[in-house]
């Protein structure tokens, strides 16, 4: 191992295994207020400040891999389309017609099993408007009825764009121009070099799953930020690969680099540091704030991008990344199969269906306030950077 903040990690998670209880300690539990999970008007604010603001992550640039290759993708209030141009640039679009506003492209309708779609051009349903794949008016049915009309000032509204080792991150809150975009470099904090590390760039877009859940948002990104019940609730899937409650994080800005031991990782204190694998003996899970969680598998890689839709609503987008395309039959089977389990088995079943339950209890009166343990840290540190954004102060300290 080599790169200097998973080093430091492994080293500070091999203290903890054996028995070194300080940065257990050091955490404090704490309390949250049960609304934030329900209140329309928390969940107006989280819009305003939080989402229309920030960059968000809207998928990997090897699902689209020839021109034409388009994702129908939609921020909150933004309908989007991504697409791979001719000249092999990744563009973004609001995906609504410059003449009538109608919507272009609906997801379903022309969608390959990762939900992409291949277009020459974008053509309206209703007049039959056309625009080229780099955004541009190329025909108007009946053009003499506009007189005046310049082609040039009615191509799609662009959406800005960063690519950064293949994440390809939407800037919601610039205008056409790009003006007021956030410094994508500035927002990332350096974390573009640990998935340069995870060689994301190179990574084969293998499968991809859109679904909806009846839950906030938040209460899914609280469960990849402990790893208290990873044996527990996990127990018929892939809680038996991992040690109890053996984690450690690391805060960048806002976002956060977990490390959790495997069973693996007992053995590490036998070998030299040079041969300690960041895949095999740990599994490593980012929180790109707000909304995206990567997780390092052994041998594939999850992108998970929560969009809210309402209080108490989520759609949660998974895509599956490989190392390649399958070579052989035997390891694509290996690959589906490894699908099925986290994507059907981990977090349909487990980790989205408790987060339903528990948005089934927050507005019950059960709990005013919900308590989390010094193993749930990392909720903490999510929460207060959501409530540095909103201007609020929900974290309550509790006795240590």
């Amino acid at each position: 191992m080599e790169y200097a903040p998973h080093l430091a990690q492994f080293r500070r998670l091999l203290a903890m295994v054996q028995g070194d209880r300080a940065e257990f300690a050091a955490a404090q539990p704490f309390e949250l207020p049960a609304d934030i999970y329900w209140r329309p008007e928390r969940f107006a604010a989280e819009m305003e400040a939080v989402f229309r603001r920030l960059p968000q992550v809207l998928g990997h640039a090897a699902l689209l891999p020839k021109p034409g290759d388009t994702l129908v993708a939609d921020l909150p209030d933004r309908p989007l389309l991504l697409v791979r141009g001719r000249d092999g640039e990744i563009r973004g679009f609001l995906n609504v017609c410059r003449h009538r506003g109608t919507r272009l492209c609906n997801r379903g309708e022309r969608d390959n099993a990762l939900g992409v779609q291949r277009h020459s051009g974008f053509t309206c349903r209703y007049h039959h408007w056309t625009y080229d794949l780099d955004g541009r008016l190329k025909h108007v049915p009946l053009a003499d009825s506009f007189p005046g009309l310049d082609p040039a000032t009615r191509g799609l509204t662009p959406v800005p764009l960063a690519v950064r080792e293949g994440v390809i991150f939407g800037i919601p809150q610039a205008d056409a121009a790009g003006a007021g975009a956030t410094d994508i470099d500035g927002f990332l904090q350096g974390l573009d070099a640990d998935l340069a590390v995870f060689g994301f760039a190179g990574l084969h877009a293998y499968a991809r799953a859109v679904t909806r859940r009846r839950t906030n948002w938040k209460l899914v990104i609280d469960a990849f930020l402990e790893s208290y019940h990873v044996v527990r609730l996990h127990r018929n899937t892939v809680g038996p690969f991992f040690l109890d409650a053996m984690a450690v994080m690391d805060c960048i800005g806002p976002h956060t680099r977990s490390a959790v031991a495997r069973q693996e990782f007992g053995t590490i204190a036998g070998l030299p540091e040079a041969q300690w694998n960041d895949r095999l003996h740990a599994s490593f899970a980012y929180l790109l704030f707000p909304n995206t969680v990567l997780v390092i598998h052994p041998d594939y890689v999850s992108i998970l991008t929560l969009f809210p839709l309402a209080a108490d609503e989520t759609e949660i987008c998974h895509v599956m990344l490989t190392p390649h395309a399958p070579r052989d039959e035997r390891e694509d089977a290996h690959w589906q199969r490894s699908f099925r389990m986290i994507e059907g088995g981990v977090f349909q079943a487990e980790d989205l269906q408790v987060a339903e339950q528990a948005q089934i209890g927050m507005a019950s009166g059960a709990n005013r306030t919900l308590v989390y343990g010094r193993h749930e840290a990392g909720i903490r540190h999510f929460h207060a950077a959501l409530d540095a954004r909103l201007g609020t102060t929900g974290i309550m300290d509790r006795p240590g």
